[in-house]
């Protein structure tokens, strides 16, 4: 039998970050929020998906997002954290410092504000897989990046042992 926190399939909502007016984590409704989604049946979470936080939470916020998650879900359903930046070498720290909270794998999400080739892609997404011994799973979204993935570079990176 599969270890479920490693076989990544079905729904994996991305979890909003709630806040308090001061910008502090509520780890508590984070943790509720968690435990509803699990109770309703999704197969994972995805802390700091592509829903603003990479624009919004700094790095002690994103951490906090994380822990809390990978807490709340207990082992029951794999965690998988999101990951965005303009700069490798942030992103593969990040990745790093996910990894060793727990989180079961990382959303990789590109962030281009200028256009980047397509070697400059594949090298961001291999990079970060490189640097974590979990599953990646890469993410792009064309409507707010001036940048994108082509299927060539999807080809490629699906050759990468962790890239899912």
């Amino acid at each position: 039998m599969a270890d479920q926190r490693t076989d990544l399939h079905g729904v994996f909502p991305y979890l909003v970050s709630p806040t308090t007016a001061d910008g502090s984590i509520k780890t508590d409704v984070l943790g509720k929020l968690c435990d509803d989604m699990i109770k309703a049946g999704v197969h994972g979470l995805t802390p700091l998906g592509s829903t603003g936080e990479f624009a919004y939470l700094g790095r002690e916020q994103r951490t906090t997002v994380v822990k809390a998650t990978v807490e709340a879900t207990a082992k029951r359903v794999p965690v998988i954290a999101g990951v965005a930046s303009t700069s490798t070498a942030d992103a593969v720290a990040q990745a790093k410092a996910y990894q060793a909270l727990g989180a079961d794998g990382i959303l990789a999400i590109l962030e281009a504000y200028f256009p980047v080739k397509d070697a400059q892609i594949e090298a961001y997404f291999r990079a970060i897989a490189d640097a974590v011994g979990i599953p990646v799973v890469i993410y792009t979204n064309p409507n707010f990046q001036r940048s994108d993935l082509t299927l060539d570079v999807i080809a490629r990176l699906a050759e990468h042992p962790r890239i899912q």
